[in-house]
């Protein structure tokens, strides 16, 4: 297969730097997105892969993919020399090199990255078609520098596929039994694995390509689908011992039982992907690499590594040899993570106690409570009076906007029970309605994680429901969709008949580019008659997704105009405002008009958040519309100042008045801003970054013989101490060429 060699240009687009691997499915490339100025990979599919790619119209599915642990997909590239994808170039480390760097990894770290991995594998197994990775393994799995995971390398002839019975490659040691051809091409491979690491050459000519990865220990075989697959296991029904010793090398001893070999070449599906990761996560629990030949594998139990019983129960069952008995797909798999606590046999055990103990006091309290029912009643009664009241109380005080006397009475109510769950609810509530979603987060997930309080009656079900919706509302507020989505999913488990949960998972579900499973979301929602507004709203970002802009202004602007709820007016507003800057150009007019008819109708933070919206709409059109851009520019820092005056304070609006301050070319109130936000924020190198920029445009105001750029370098040295370079800032980058070419003309 013809390789790119460096400096070629793909679609006048993609710049080829250098090749970085090679996989079953093909060679890969790192390359420069020229027009955007990232790196991206650049992956070449194998001849092998060709045709099937090119024969199928629906390769477009995997561009619109979008998940926070998965890479984009930006682009398919058909030449004479064959079609290629271009996805996210991930930074970070790999699985494989982090254990073989670290060591073996604790259950809570590696618990938290098999949620992570169980939301990238449920979101994919949920495509139509469906897309199977194929290839799960260590060397396919990134730790980002922010401690996060990503898949890589998702298999595109599987997601193309419409049987998924063939795999593009085999990973000895993590591929499940069913992604080996037949059982010969399995007992040469192990043979040759376990002896010496390589593949025997005879296998190589069958159109299969060896690849050797420096410091990884595992073999990967590219395989190609064979249409005699149900001939040769049927071959091997009959006569096991001729199929077992084709092309065996003498002397081989390596031996396994129908146990595995009756799962060999049955093709693969989204079972196999969960084989794949349970072995990943042994691996990553244990740092122990895993044999290629089944029958040696290491049980968990016989590692050192301290694991729950729950999570030990879930790797075993992704583990088994038959698919059957394997967790079905990404979303079964992901549900049984993040309920791996009920799996424990210390838990069912208390959980049953806790039954028997009910059962075996309930005629104790029958008659207990016929003698006292009486004096106990009146005083429940008081109670109960008391503490709704302060609730009612505390609702009234919210209605006025006077939160700091709400939460004096929720705080009286949680006195007079501390295992009532509403007080809790509306305290958390109280926060995400003031604008503090930080807190409203820090302060939900520590109730959801603790309960403080009981849940037994239907009624604290749907409360606790109410929770996890509060905090869900308060992640999609700070753009973590991710987490915003499990937690609306999490509200419904416990409250499936409220259908504001589907409209808000919908939109975040959209928001993520789950357009499909938004709709179905939403679909559950009307059924339970959510109102009109709602839907209006939801099919809003839907439309929006899809890059239906004109429809989802229409729908968003009749939530606006019907909706009552000013919580819900204000996401439309916002939503609408989102839709006018993907449309760009001209739109942010329409963009700014709409914030301006509707931002004086918010109050507190909805006014804070709208009138921060309206300000970057007009620095936007100051960057369209030069002649305009001193009025536009003007009227951007007036608005920013407003909330700054507010004590609505963060790094994000600082930066934004210093960069206006710049435009405008007042270059000292610029300053200022930026060496004050220097003290706040001391380990930042933004802050330094956008110094040396500050300077760089002070100095080209200014006569060449006038110029001076020490202070230039002062700040970029300063930068470049704190940059990490983990970052990939473009900037920084800009900013290393600028200083050369200030260096190179003699102007230090």
């Amino acid at each position: 297969m013809k390789t790119l060699q460096k400096g070629t240009l793909l679609e006048n687009t993609y710049e080829i730097l250098e090749e970085i691997g090679s996989g079953g499915g093909g060679v890969v490339y790192k390359a420069r997105h020229l027009r955007l100025q990232t790196d991206v990979v650049v992956k070449k599919i194998r001849d092998e892969v060709l045709g099937k790619v090119k024969s199928r119209q629906e390769a477009d599915i995997l561009k619109n993919l979008k998940h926070p642990y998965l890479p984009r997909v930006y682009d398919f590239i058909e030449t004479e020399d064959g079609v290629y994808t271009v996805m996210d170039f991930i930074h970070g480390t790999t699985v494989g090199e982090a254990v073989k760097e670290h060591g073996k990894y604790t259950e809570k770290q590696v618990r938290k990255w098999a949620g992570q991995l169980g939301e990238a594998l449920d979101y994919l197994h949920s495509r139509k078609p469906a897309i199977i990775h194929s290839d799960i393994k260590p060397a396919n799995i990134m730790l980002t520098p922010e401690g996060n995971i990503c898949l890589i390398d998702f298999n595109i002839a599987l997601a193309m596929g419409g049987t998924m019975e063939s795999a593009v490659g085999i990973s000895a040691g993590f591929s499940p039994p069913e992604q080996y051809r037949d059982p010969a091409l399995y007992e040469r491979i192990t043979h040759n694995y376990t002896q010496s690491g390589s593949v025997p050459a005879d296998i190589q000519e069958d159109k299969t390509e060896v690849l050797a990865e420096a410091g990884r220990s595992q073999a990967e075989v590219s395989v190609c689908a064979r249409e005699d697959r149900t001939e040769i296991l049927a071959q091997a029904d009959e006569d096991k011992t001729e199929i077992l010793t084709a092309g065996k090398p003498a002397g081989s001893s390596t031996k396994y039982t129908s146990k595995y070999l009756q799962y060999i070449g049955r093709g693969i599906d989204a079972r196999s992907d969960i084989y794949s990761l349970g072995v990943v996560l042994c691996y990553m629990l244990t740092g122990i690499e895993p044999s290629a030949d089944f029958e040696k594998r290491i049980p968990l139990s016989a590692t050192n590594a301290s694991v729950s019983e729950g999570f030990s129960l879930i790797l075993d069952k992704m583990t088994e040899p038959a698919p059957g008995d394997r967790y079905r797909n990404g979303t079964e798999f992901l549900k049984a993570v993040r309920n791996c606590y009920k799996l424990d046999r210390r838990y069912v055990s208390m959980h049953r106690k806790q039954t028997g103990m009910q059962l075996a006091s309930l005629a104790c309290l029958v008659i207990g409570i016929l003698t006292v029912c009486g004096g106990l009643y009146q005083i429940r009664l008081e109670k109960n009076e008391a503490y709704y009241g302060f609730l009612q109380q505390a609702a009234e005080a919210v209605n006025r906007y006077e939160y700091e006397e709400a939460k004096v009475y929720l705080e009286e109510a949680k006195g007079i029970s501390r295992r009532r769950i509403d007080a809790y609810v509306e305290e958390v509530y109280l926060l995400y309605l003031s604008g503090d979603y930080d807190a409203c987060v820090s302060l939900g997930e520590t109730y959801i994680n603790t309960l403080p309080f009981q849940v037994e009656a239907e009624a604290d079900k749907e409360q606790l429901g109410n929770l996890y919706y509060i905090v869900g509302n308060a992640y999609y507020e700070k753009q973590e969709y991710a987490n915003a989505a499990t937690l609306l999913e999490q509200a419904l488990a416990y409250h499936a008949g409220n259908g504001n949960y589907y409209r808000d998972y919908a939109i975040t579900l959209a928001k993520m580019g789950q357009a499909d499973r938004a709709q179905s979301a939403l679909d559950s929602g009307i059924a339970l008659g959510l109102g009109q507004d709602s839907v209006y709203m939801a099919q809003g970002e839907i439309a929006h997704v899809r890059g239906q802009y004109e429809t989802a202004v229409e729908y968003l602007k009749q939530t606006i105009v019907s909706a009552e709820d000013m919580q819900m007016k204000k996401r439309a507003v916002l939503l609408c405002a989102d839709v006018y800057q993907a449309i760009g150009g001209t739109a942010v007019d329409e963009e700014i008009a709409l914030l301006e008819e509707y931002g004086a109708q918010f109050t507190e933070n909805g006014a804070l958040v709208v009138t921060e919206r309206l300000a970057q709409a007009y620095t936007r059109k100051a960057q369209v519309d030069e002649t305009q851009a001193q009025d536009c520019y003007e009227k951007a820092l007036a608005l920013f100042g407003s909330i700054y005056e507010e004590g609505y304070v963060t790094y994000q609006l600082q930066e934004n008045i210093a960069i206006v301050y710049e435009n405008l070319q007042r270059f000292d109130e610029a300053e200022e801003m930026l060496l004050s936000m220097a003290e706040s924020y001391p380990n930042r190198y933004e802050v330094y970054k956008r110094l040396a920029y500050l300077e760089a445009d002070r100095q080209q105001t200014k006569e060449n013989a006038d110029r001076a750029y020490q202070q230039m370098l002062v700040y970029y040295e300063q930068a470049l101490k704190l940059y990490s370079g983990k970052e990939q800032d473009m900037e920084m980058e800009m900013l290393e060429v600028m200083m050369q070419e200030i260096r190179d003309g003699g102007w230090l």
